[in-house]
């Protein structure tokens, strides 16, 4: 009852401080670790999160592709408990499941180190048909009901996910210390629900599962779970049109943001040659604009020249662009550059022809026209006279040591 006691004193303080109350529904200890590192008050641990990470949607928590029990006491106990030191740890209970007693797998939960329970998987998400049949033969939603009436006179600490009014009714007049209203499988990402409630569904279907828990227990805390809320913006709109004080997230936490890692991060080691160079455009771009901006007219001409180097360059032409004075533009530059702009711009083009020279498919034709000289005698003989060595001497001795010569 201590412990019990001390969830609800820490998530009224919360409240009271104006915080939303937040879990994470996890399946491996990962990331429960940095659920609690990124300041999660309650760690759920759930059957879903397991197939999620198997790659698979959150849908198949309701389907006979193991033990839900066991799965989540496996994972709650070998890793989630090992990882997470001062939040409590919510065991997701299959409460239909026929090979338990349902008295004694709750104290069995309670030895393991869990400080409460969740009715997770719940069967209600299962209707039509399927739905009528397993309440035909007693696989219903009052065993859920059942198992947290049980878990609060044991001391657990007790969150129930509910998909109606009658249901918040039923749980909070059952003790449970959480209503979380479901909202349906997560919407997002590649492998979750493409069909959800709106979030202006969501609002209304909300608020009036809180009111009815409201009725039984005023003291009760509320919070949302899944359909379209699965990011802190929609979240946000839960929270200004209901009385939600918080927010419970699986796929929002662990799949969604670890599939867009992933790609982005893979893409980046694939592609890092191609995106460096989208990257470099774009700032030389920016670059350009901000110059003109600027008046910065010296700085406009080396980010102009850097992008177009394979051009023939005059500096009439730049001149003109600017409608500038040539002779004026001359001196602004030497004065801030220190050299000529024809020496700068033999400098620029030799500089790049040196990275240029490093891939050894390139011809010394092909990189002289991607410097912006279509004669390759010419664009060697100015080579040679910047670093003491022809190109192809550069090339031989960059590609034999590794590195580029320092001359």
């Amino acid at each position: 009852m201590q412990e019990l006691k001390r969830i609800v004193h820490k998530l009224n303080q919360a409240v009271e401080q104006n915080k939303h109350i937040i879990g994470a529904a996890v399946g491996c200890g990962l990331f429960a670790k940095y659920a609690e590192i990124g300041g999660a008050d309650l760690i759920l641990v759930l059957n879903a999160g397991r197939f999620r990470l198997m790659g698979y949607s959150s849908t198949a928590s309701l389907l006979p592709f193991g033990n839900s029990n066991e799965m989540v006491m496996e994972t709650g106990i070998q890793e989630v408990l090992r990882n997470v030191s001062s939040i409590p740890c919510i065991f997701g209970l299959c409460a239909t499941d026929p090979g338990i007693v349902l008295d004694d797998y709750l104290d069995e939960i309670r030895d393991a180190g869990f400080a409460g329970i969740t009715n997770y998987p719940t069967v209600g998400l299962i209707d039509g048909v399927f739905g009528e049949a397993l309440r035909e033969v007693g696989i219903s939603f009052d065993r859920e009901v059942t198992a947290i009436r049980k878990a609060s006179e044991k001391g657990l600490f007790t969150i129930a996910f509910v998909f109606n009014e009658e249901q918040a009714a039923q749980m909070a007049a059952a003790g449970a210390n959480i209503i979380c209203a479901h909202l349906g499988f997560t919407k997002g990402g590649s492998s979750g629900v493409k069909l959800a409630i709106s979030l202006e569904e969501s609002a209304a279907l909300s608020d009036k599962i809180f009111k009815a828990a409201e009725t039984v227990n005023p003291d009760i805390f509320k919070l949302v779970y899944g359909g379209p809320v699965n990011s802190p913006e929609n979240a946000e709109y839960i929270y200004n049109h209901t009385e939600a004080m918080g927010y419970i997230g699986g796929s929002s936490f662990e799949r969604i943001p670890t599939e867009a890692s992933i790609i982005r991060v893979t893409e980046l080691f694939k592609k890092y040659q191609e995106v460096k160079s989208e990257n470099k455009q774009l700032r030389q771009q920016l670059d350009l604009h901000t110059a003109i901006k600027q008046a910065d007219y010296v700085r406009y001409i080396t980010s102009y020249v850097t992008m177009h180097l394979h051009e023939p360059i005059t500096f009439d032409h730049l001149s003109k662009e600017l409608h500038l004075n040539r002779n004026y533009l001359s001196q602004l530059f030497r004065k801030k550059m220190g050299i000529s702009f024809s020496e700068w711009l033999i400098q620029t083009r030799v500089g790049t022809a040196k990275d240029l020279l490093q891939n050894e498919h390139s011809s010394i034709q092909d990189i002289a026209r991607q410097v912006g000289y279509e004669d390759a005698s010419y664009f060697s003989r100015l080579f040679k006279k910047e670093t003491g060595m022809t190109p192809s001497e550069w090339k031989e001795i960059s590609h034999k040591n590794n590195h580029i010569p320092r001359n």
